[in-house]
């Protein structure tokens, strides 16, 4: 197989911006960093980093810094960026043209976009300032009363279910039969297969079909690996798998892109081909049965037994 120079090359030289939170209130300064990791024989072309990015303009540029580092050389670019609009904003990707030593050719590599969510700043300017008022003595009426008594009536039905439960323990009986919880894995394959079904995209209801797809995969993460996958963003889920390291490079790979891709058509209005769905659902598909989570016999016949007794 023969692989393009500018697969070969991308390999010598990575992009990347960093940024210390993704979450700023309007015109608050949030710093970043362009990290550009390379080969020695790697030479920057005319690089020079814009006054925009995107929806986010570069309030200060500061000193860059050059280092070695596995064998390697990192340039760091720090900066300073604000945005006046609140909403999901984007920093775009920035382009970085480069030659290699001996090659006349001239490439090129961009870093990734990021979604920063910028609030905005409510002020109710209606209301004056006025001193504070003396407290008012007011008779108690039925309605203060009312919330002790329903506590009342409460807690003595929770001591009434606990005492009961404690003596159904007590004779070895079973309150409600529990069934053994399903697999992680089986859950989000068979919401993939629904969801193939369902044909959204083919219907053009793009948006909702990587909506529902990231969703199944985000609820497969937080079941099978403990990440709480639905109340962090993207680059936190590959944050978490990269300093847990339990699956492949060629797996976090298809889960960045899945999510990655997810967030550009929701956030970003992006259009992906065809072929940019099925590949996101093939992705889907592949990291759920590679990551499955093989059950014990001890597990089995534990289960089998509980099962047994409850019948």
């Amino acid at each position: 197989m023969l692989l393009s120079q500018d697969f070969i090359y991308s390999q010598q030289i990575d992009a990347v911006v960093r940024v210390d939170s993704q979450h700023i209130t309007i015109g608050d300064w949030l710093r970043g960093t362009l990290e550009i990791k390379h080969m020695s024989d790697v030479q920057l072309f005319n690089f020079v980093l814009p006054d925009s990015l995107g929806e986010f303009e570069i309030v200060r540029k500061e000193q860059p810094t050059t280092e070695e580092k596995d064998g390697k050389i990192l340039e760091k670019i720090p900066f300073i960026i604000t945005a006046f609009d609140s909403g999901v904003r984007i920093i775009s990707p920035i382009h970085i043209g480069y030659k290699i030593k001996g090659d006349t050719s001239l490439y090129s590599v961009s870093t990734s976009p990021l979604i920063i969510n910028v609030r905005g700043v409510v002020i109710d300017t209606t209301q004056d300032i006025r001193d504070i008022k003396p407290p008012l003595s007011v008779p108690i009426t039925f309605a203060e009363i009312l919330p002790y008594l329903i506590s009342v009536v409460v807690i003595s039905a929770a001591g009434f279910l606990i005492w009961y439960i404690i003596k159904k323990r007590k004779k070895g009986e079973r309150l409600i039969p529990e069934a053994p919880p399903r697999p992680p894995h089986e859950i989000a394959l068979e919401a993939l297969k629904s969801l193939e079904s369902e044909k959204l995209w083919q219907r053009g209801k793009v948006k909702e079909y990587h909506s529902k797809l990231t969703d199944i995969v985000r609820v497969y993460i937080e079941n099978r690996f403990e990440i709480k996958a639905m109340e962090i963003t993207s680059d936190e889920i590959l944050e978490q798998f990269s300093f847990k390291k339990v699956i492949s490079k060629e797996l976090y790979e298809g889960l960045k892109e899945i999510l990655f891709r997810a967030d550009l058509v929701k956030f970003a209005k992006y259009q992906p081909i065809s072929e940019e769905n099925e590949r996101s659902l093939a992705e889907a598909y592949r990291f759920v049965q590679s990551t499955i989570q093989e059950i014990s016999p001890e597990t089995r016949i534990q289960e089998k037994v509980e099962v047994t007794a409850q019948q």
